[in-house]
């Protein structure tokens, strides 16, 4: 839900809630006063019934004017003066209507009359109505208004955020372009535009910073590892090594690989990263499948793996080095990661292909699988840069990496 979607709910909210005790408020007042108006018009009736008696000595006739109801009735003696609503049904409407009735007394040559003046209310009722329809429709015109103000207003208030957004999105911290933000006159804004330049350009030097130092160090680390692979080799062969020194030797020797592979991978992530694999050309990824099965065949036969293959003539254009990386990773992560005369099935169409094998434990987690140095088992001698590898070339070369686990087989499937 945007921003100024989610202000305008609760805007119209606040709005509906205060327009509605307001406009109740109002209703009961504007009643109120129109009722009182017809109570003080009913207290001049009884004025002029008291100055007619005064001066005339009787009592006056009227004729049901103005919508007044006026009747005389004599009594042994005065009850309590009042006005009230009463019901009560007129014959010329033929309907039961709602009068405001004022009972008061006067006395004419020793006599005692009641006098009551009644006015219908329905007359202040209509007008009350008007009035409060006409405010509902004012209030409903006002909501519409400011709705279409808010939404007009708070849609170029926050250009600049979208703009900014919109550039940030397309930042990367490998990349070379700058983010290009917005100038802006809302203080708030600019505030936000200066701290992401500085947040961004400090994550640009550091990844920079830290891409040299393992470029170089993983350049540096290369002569002294393979000065070291060579002297190793030659102690090996020499004669006369005790069997403790020989174990020794082995397991240094096994070591000094393990690093060499460790320093290859992290060079081959840095060339990837910097995106120094340029050159494409169209991959026929079934010759290239086949190549690779013929290659792992003699490895999957030591370990006794069911192979079974589903291949359809498919391609697309990628880097062939990138390629045949990405799928040597992937054969090698199938063949790890088994079990013992288990079952690998490889796939592939014209949208993808997917490679399978059974399962030597549950599923890998699928948050962690991809990142560099994650390792399901941590006994494992491997350096857990071969799915990120992989991860990478897929960026890299726009495909889609995707991992399952069911029935017992991790899954990856590769779609271009």
């Amino acid at each position: 839900m945007k921003l100024f979607t989610k202000y305008n709910r609760i805007n119209l909210a606040a709005m509906a809630i205060v327009f509605l005790i307001s406009g109740t408020i109002y209703y009961i007042l504007i009643s109120s006063v129109l009722i009182h108006e017809l109570d003080e018009a009913l207290g001049e009736y009884e004025k002029r019934v008291e100055k007619y008696v005064s001066q005339k000595d009787s009592l006056p006739v009227f004729k049901n004017f103005e919508e007044v109801e006026v009747a005389y009735q004599p009594v042994k003696k005065k009850r309590s003066k009042g006005i009230s609503s009463i019901e009560r049904y007129d014959p010329e409407e033929k309907k039961v209507g709602t009068y405001r009735q004022l009972v008061f007394y006067q006395t004419l040559k020793d006599k005692i009359y009641e006098i009551k003046v009644a006015k219908p209310v329905e007359g202040t009722t209509l007008l009350t109505n008007v009035i409060a329809y006409s405010t509902l429709a004012m209030i409903l015109l006002i909501i519409l208004v400011s709705i279409l103000l808010n939404r007009f207003i708070l849609k170029r208030l926050w250009q600049p955020f979208y703009t900014t957004m919109n550039e940030l999105s397309g930042f990367k911290v490998a990349g070379e372009t700058t983010p290009l933000l917005p100038d802006t006159a809302i203080e708030e804004f600019t505030l936000m535009n200066r701290s992401l330049l500085e947040v961004t350009n400090s994550a640009r030097a550091d990844y920079k910073t830290l891409k040299e130092f393992t470029e170089n160090a993983a350049h540096e680390m290369q002569t002294p590892l393979a000065i070291i692979r060579s002297k190793l080799d030659l102690i090996i062969q020499e004669e006369g090594l005790s069997k403790d020194q020989g174990l020794a030797m082995k397991s240094a020797y096994a070591g000094i690989r393990r690093l060499s592979k460790l320093n290859q991978s992290l060079l081959l992530l840095a060339k990837i990263e910097n995106k120094q694999f340029q050159e494409t050309e169209l991959i026929h990824m079934k010759a290239l499948l086949e190549e690779k099965v013929e290659q792992f065949a003699e490895l999957w036969a030591g370990y006794s793996f069911t192979v079974h293959t589903t291949l359809q003539p498919a391609s697309f254009t990628a880097n062939p080095e990138l390629i045949d990386i990405l799928l040597s990773n992937l054969f090698s992560n199938a063949s790890r990661h088994n079990v013992e005369k288990g079952k690998i099935y490889l796939v592939l169409d014209q949208l993808g292909m997917s490679i399978s094998n059974t399962s030597k434990s549950g599923e890998l987690d699928k948050t962690k699988l991809f990142n560099r140095f994650y390792k399901a088992d941590h006994s494992s001698p491997h350096n857990g840069l071969g799915l990120a590898i992989v991860q990478q070339i897929a960026d890299l070369s726009t495909l889609s990496l995707k991992y399952e686990y069911k029935g017992d087989f991790h899954i990856f499937k590769i779609s271009w």
